[in-house]
């Protein structure tokens, strides 16, 4: 394997310039926000408490490698690049034009408030308001190339009077006085911990909050005329924007700058350019005659999430690789293969995981429940409380995590799977953590963007993960090892606990018509033998990743210690609690989905010593199932017919199908009351209806079996 002069495999060195790509409806946002601004400002001008206009100001407060800076420092090129487009339908009206173009010929100040700190004179080192100001002046001198004045000359040209700081920024940076003047403030966070350096407005709970004091600041600014402000860092947004709402006449309007999908990753991939040879587009050196760009942006998504900080990272570590080595990647495989190792991993993550490896204990206690979330994927609202002191939506910043929007109220916890490394060192990580982590590390991409919440099968699935490695007796096994000999001849507990698998669905197969002209599901011939026997692995729980697959919602495989027997275990997971329950329809469905085909495919071959059996964990059933079952669990063997005759149990197979009472080995009825509470009301909750404590309860479930 070749090096690099450094002797180090991966390096991060900037080799191409990336192109911004996928921000046209942010663009949109923020150009309307400005323009209410701008439509807006002589009743900001009146001081009166009757005003139909409050401040908006655009707002993006997200982690580290969100694409904020760039996104600021990019807005008046992009707002060039979609004017044709949804800026067209924008500027139809014709103040909205007049706007649009007097944009388009905007200066662009730049602001970064990491520099932010106590300025001269002496008797104003702690007023905020000059210190901003001469940040701002400092900033417009160096966009030009020239020297800061002096804090003391800047001082007594503008003092703290708004009208005099914006004349000044204009005639270093040789505006006209109609020109528009947009000021970007970057890394607003910093006044968590600057703010102690100023004298600060106090509230009525004796509480300083330097956010009221800095967006009261630019409030005073807007009514400045041709000026107008976007603000982004790192930060308790939410919290910082309801404060703002009602103490300081400030709405915040949040920039949802989205993690980029596969189709934007292809645009990044085929528009960026080398530094050097200027000619050479990215995917052209990283990718071969057999690797596409569309497959190492699925490689990239499935790794880096489409965060635009990580996925710009971790380009520049392929290409230092492949220009090291001389030579692209020849397959999909080669490049994950790559992505996997835990030195890429390490190297490409390093200045993002900070927060999470620095959390307080506080935050470390929820890790899981984040964790859980992004795994079950549990959509939550932008207003959703963790408890009376966070919101969630904060606490994903705090903790190192991203937000997915999939509306503009509504979000999904993203862990990249760059961030999972060295799982199995990581002495700080509980088994919980670790079975979590290991089973985002395993999910594909696709999984996470498109399937809806599955909580319950999720928990089903981690419990059995615990119940079957636990080395102390439970109650679940010993029902099943009572309804099944095939079950109490297998060998339990497996070796350990391991993260739950995601593997191709099986609903993949061909469609047909039946002669009652439906749709049915048909399965080429080696289909589940590929699945069975290639995909799953002893010791393994396993979920499929298609939201509406036509497998098992859980499968894994067991195997007898001293014969050569296997059994093949489905779960089929039924949510419901309509009145009626589950009926014998739906569980025939399911042993057709299973049964028939394992038993034909697999269990039929010669020399097979395999079994089959499908377990379905209902809810709640109906009352002719409950009935036949007597209020009890049974298993049917081969054979045996349910549902009036309507179906006969496949040779080497068994159904079992659990009374309401033996689910709560499983789920515990506390859980299952607040899953009827959600899923009430919606086919896909969001975390408020589920609410903290049922995933406190889930979580604690999980750990009285470790």
């Amino acid at each position: 394997m070749a090096m690099t002069s450094s002797g180090e495999k991966w390096v991060t060195d900037d080799t191409f310039k990336p192109i911004v790509v996928d921000r046209e409806n942010d663009v949109l946002f923020v150009t309307r926000n400005l323009f209410q601004l701008h439509d807006n400002r002589r009743e900001l001008k009146v001081e009166t408490t009757g005003l139909n206009y409050r401040l908006a100001v655009p707002f993006a407060p997200h982690l580290f490698g969100s694409g904020k800076t760039t996104f600021c420092l990019s807005y008046l090129e992009l707002l060039q690049r979609f004017r044709e487009t949804s800026l067209s339908s924008f500027a139809l009206d014709g103040s909205r034009k007049e706007f649009l173009d007097k944009l388009r010929e905007a200066v662009l100040l730049y602001v970064d408030l990491t520099e932010l700190k106590p300025i001269n004179p002496i008797e104003e080192r702690r007023n905020l308001e000059w210190a901003l100001y001469y940040l701002m002046v400092e900033a417009a001198y160096l966009s030009v190339g020239e020297e800061p004045k002096d804090e003391e000359d800047v001082y007594k040209e503008c003092r703290t009077h708004s009208y005099k700081l914006v004349k000044k920024i204009r005639t270093i940076l040789n505006m006209r006085t109609d020109q528009f003047l947009l000021v970007a403030f970057d890394e607003v966070g910093v006044l968590d911990t600057r703010g102690q350096y100023f004298d600060l407005e106090v509230n009525d709970e004796g509480r300083v909050r330097p956010y009221h004091d800095f967006f009261g600041i630019v409030r005073r600014l807007c009514k400045q005329d041709n000026v107008f402000f976007i603000v982004v860092g790192k930060s308790k947004g939410l919290s910082i924007k309801n404060y703002t709402a009602s103490v300081s006449k400030v709405l915040l309007h949040f920039i949802s700058l989205s993690p980029l999908n596969s189709s934007s990753i292809v645009e990044f991939l085929e528009k960026s350019h080398l530094k050097v040879q200027t000619q050479s587009r990215v995917c052209d050196i990283l990718c071969s005659p057999f690797f596409s760009v569309n497959e190492l942006a699925e490689a990239l998504l499935e790794y880096t999430g489409g965060v635009p900080g990580l996925l710009t990272r971790a380009v520049n570590m392929l290409l230092n690789y492949v220009q090291t080595r001389g030579q692209s990647f020849g397959s999909k495989d080669e490049c994950l293969s790559c992505m996997k190792e835990d030195g890429f991993r390490t190297v490409c993550s390093e200045p993002f995981v900070t927060r999470i490896s620095t959390l307080d204990e506080d935050r470390r206690s929820v890790l899981d429940m984040l964790l859980m979330m992004a795994l079950y994927r549990i959509p939550f609202k932008a207003d959703d409380e963790l408890n009376s002191e966070s919101y969630l939506f904060d606490v994903v910043t705090e903790m190192g995590f991203y937000r997915y929007p999939i509306d503009d109220n509504t979000f999904q916890v993203l862990f990249p799977k760059v961030f999972i490394i060295n799982l199995k060192n990581a002495s700080s990580f509980s088994l919980l953590e670790k079975i979590l982590l290991g089973s985002l590390n395993m999910e594909p991409v696709d999984c996470f963007f498109s399937s809806k919440c599955r909580v319950f099968e999720g928990i089903v699935a981690i419990r059995l993960v615990l119940m079957l490695s636990s080395t102390i007796r439970n109650e679940f096994r010993e029902l099943l090892g009572r309804l099944s000999a095939i079950w109490k001849e297998m060998k339990l507990p497996i070796n350990g606990p391991s993260p739950l698998h995601y593997m191709m669905s099986v609903s993949r197969g061909k469609k047909r018509r039946s002669k009652s002209n439906k749709e049915e599901k048909t399965f080429g011939c080696n289909e589940w033998n590929r699945i069975i026997h290639k995909a799953l692995c002893f010791d393994k729980v396993y979920i499929p990743k298609e939201a509406n697959s036509y497998s098992p919602d859980i499968m894994f495989k067991l195997q007898s210690p001293l014969k050569r027997e296997v059994l093949m275990v489905g779960v089929a997971c039924k949510g419901r609690w309509k009145p009626e329950g589950i009926g014998w329809s739906d569980i025939i469905e399911e042993a057709k989905k299973f049964l028939d085909p394992v038993s034909r495919q697999v269990l039929s071959k010669p020399l097979k010593i395999c079994h089959c059996m499908l377990i379905i964990v209902s809810t709640k059933l109906a009352l002719n199932v409950t009935s036949e079952l007597g209020n009890q669990s049974r298993c049917y063997t081969s054979g045996m017919r349910i549902g009036g005759n309507s179906f006969e149990i496949p040779p080497k197979c068994e159904l079992v199908i659990l009374c309401e009472r033996d689910v709560e080995m499983l789920i515990d009825r506390e859980i299952l009351n607040g899953l009827e509470r959600a899923f009430s009301t919606s086919d896909n909750p969001p975390f408020g209806d589920l609410g903290f404590n049922l995933l406190r309860r889930a979580r604690d479930s999980f750990m009285s079996l470790q």
